[in-house]
């Protein structure tokens, strides 16, 4: 298994204590594509950000490949965070000086990859999401939906165990909001890649093979999805 919550707990202490994850029991294989969907308030931020060691949860485990990840030093969960999770945002969080191809460099400069190599790493990616026109370009040079693509070349680039989109179609117009989905539906196929979205949205969600509510933080209905949606691609593998 790849990813186990057992009990998880998670409380915000201030003025008025919050319970927001209560009990979250949850398992996720290697190679499935699944959405995570809940109102605001439900706690499916809070679980994003346990499943991303962005925060730390009060009981329970959560392990990743069977290994624990509880009460980590800075450093050690930015070391796992790098190696084991790839991110996909609503904001894209593109840095703006940086071009296409050099904010897909980024994680990999972390890990210590020689210059060369990452460009050339980096520009596999960029020439497989259909960018290679726009690898020179800044943020402020492309559109929403070729934002996110970079954002996913970003987030493929170091081959994590899990990808974790945040509400990804969140800024994007309806009809790009299909490719993006289409796009994530299609690695997941293609490569196996383990995909995790957390959406309010039944539309994005149905892309997904499986959809895990989340109401009040408790986990409740888990719907297996039979729903198939078609992918366009052109003969080079792009998206169309």
């Amino acid at each position: 298994m790849l990813i186990e919550l057992k009990d998880v707990n998670k409380t915000y202490f201030g003025a008025q204590p919050l319970h927001v994850l209560k009990g979250i029991n949850l398992e996720i294989e290697r190679g499935e594509f699944v959405s995570i969907m809940g109102a605001s308030g439900s706690g499916k931020s809070t679980l994003l950000n346990i499943l991303g060691i962005l925060d730390n949860y009060d009981s329970g485990e959560y392990r990743i490949n069977g290994k624990l990840i509880w009460d980590l030093t800075e450093a050690k969960a930015a070391e796992y965070r790098n190696k084991m999770i790839g991110f996909i945002f609503q904001s894209y969080n593109l840095i703006g000086f940086k071009t296409a191809v050099e904010n897909v460099e980024l994680p990999l400069f972390y890990q210590g990859v020689s210059r060369h190599k990452r460009h050339d790493m980096a520009m596999e990616y960029i020439e497989r999401l259909g960018l290679k026109d726009w690898s020179g370009h800044y943020p402020n040079e492309m559109s929403g939906g070729q934002k996110q693509r970079v954002a996913i070349a970003r987030a493929l680039v170091t081959k994590p165990d899990i990808i974790l989109a945040d509400e990804p179609t969140g800024a994007l117009d309806s009809k790009t909001s299909v490719e993006i989905m289409e796009l994530l539906k299609e690695l997941n196929e293609r490569d196996k890649l383990t995909i995790i979205v957390v959406t309010h949205e039944s539309g994005v969600a149905n892309y997904t093979n499986r959809i895990i509510h989340i109401k009040d933080g408790i986990i409740g209905e888990i719907e297996e999805n039979q729903a198939h949606n078609s992918v366009r691609f052109g003969s080079d593998g792009t998206l169309k």
